[in-house]
């Protein structure tokens, strides 16, 4: 019996023991993240796509476009030298990628990057536009933005290379969500006495819309030693890499914003993080990790600079995220070490508790 009660106190002791070990192993469980919703910026892009998703590569040419709706002329009697707007003339379609999450959609803003066209007739363009908003093909919404007044030329400084940037917030607002797998997709036309260039995709050129959504939900933060990591999931998964060159995505630490262009070899690292839990549906995130070199700097208070696109757009400004609300793991050796300081410390700890086992075997 003795023997008997031996072996079982053997077991749950070494239970316990790689228990502790998984859990202390284990920086970024499977966890579940709060649903808020924060403003985000759907671009135009190429191939009649729309993203949240910026180009990292502050050199690319932004996309240029002639569209024109006017007819000259109009009836019989009409001088030579007189136009009408015409109807409205569709500049594109852009559909987004299918969500992987159910995804809340509210408060619209549109902008486009635009100028009229600089060697057509001296008309004042008096630019009409109308956005129209799509799920899975079907309207669900639209907002048609008339102004009398709406020019862009060399009266406002205007050229190719300094367009105008219209922006407009709409009094009725948008408010729907997408089921996991549904797209959106958003519809752009004009009306103009003039030709008009519209401009898209990069970063200076953001024409698209600005919605609030949770489209993007941030997950736990983490520090090893003297680096620091961050994590995400994304309705609309994007390469994140692009963020981090563009220095989109940052961090603060006492105060100073790090230039991820400075960081040492390696780093910031882009790698998946852990998974999260949406509505019983496990989603992978993203992780960033950056290299603290400042051995008295305090990276528990650091902050977290989240954006898609340039930090001073006009539409989207970043989200700051508080480290230490979202810590779940801190240690401080470096990301090499083992568990207080020791290197390979959970492999001893798995060596000692078979030794353990055996010794209490020996004895009985």
């Amino acid at each position: 019996m003795n023997r008997s009660y031996s072996i079982g106190k053997r077991f749950v002791i070494a239970f316990l023991i790689l228990t502790i070990f998984f859990l202390v192993n284990s920086d970024s469980a499977t966890g579940e993240v709060e649903s808020n919703p924060v403003p985000i910026h759907l671009n135009l892009k190429e191939s009649a796509t729309i993203s949240p998703e910026t180009s990292g590569d502050l050199e690319r040419v932004a996309i240029e476009e002639k569209h024109s709706s006017y007819d000259s002329n109009p009836g019989a009697g009409t001088p030579a030298s007189t136009r009408n707007k015409g109807d409205w003339k569709s500049m594109g379609t852009w559909e987004s990628d299918a969500v992987i999450y159910d995804t809340s959609i509210n408060n619209v803003m549109f902008n486009l990057w635009w100028v009229e066209d600089l060697n057509d007739e001296d008309y004042d363009a008096a630019l009409d536009l109308q956005w129209t908003v799509y799920v899975d093909g079907t309207e669900i919404y639209q907002f048609t933005d008339e102004d009398e007044n709406r020019e862009c030329d060399e009266d406002q400084g205007a050229s190719k290379d300094e367009p105008c940037e219209y922006v407009a917030t709409p009094n009725n607002a948008l408010s729907t969500s997408l089921t996991a797998g549904q797209k959106i997709s958003v519809e752009v036309e004009m009306k103009a006495f003039q030709a008009i260039y519209i401009f898209y995709d990069n970063f200076s050129r953001d024409s698209g819309m600005k919605i609030v959504t949770n489209a993007v939900i941030f997950g736990n933060t983490g520090i090893s030693g003297n680096s620091i990591y961050f994590e995400f999931i994304e309705a609309w998964p994007t390469n994140s890499q692009n963020a981090v060159d563009g220095n989109f995505i940052t961090i603060l630490i006492d105060g100073i914003e790090l230039d991820n262009n400075q960081q040492p070899r390696g780093y910031p690292k882009v790698s998946k993080g852990g998974s999260y839990d949406m509505n019983g549906t496990q989603i992978e995130s993203e992780r960033v990790t950056w290299l603290n070199e400042d051995e008295y700097a305090k990276i528990d208070q650091s902050v977290i600079s989240f954006s898609y696109s340039r930090k001073d757009t006009s539409t989207t400004t970043p989200v700051l995220i508080n480290v230490a609300d979202r810590l779940v793991s801190s240690a401080s050796a470096s990301e090499d070490e083992g568990l207080l300081g020791l290197p390979g410390f959970e492999f001893i700890t798995v060596i000692s508790a078979l030794a353990f086992t055996g010794f209490i075997r020996r004895k009985v």
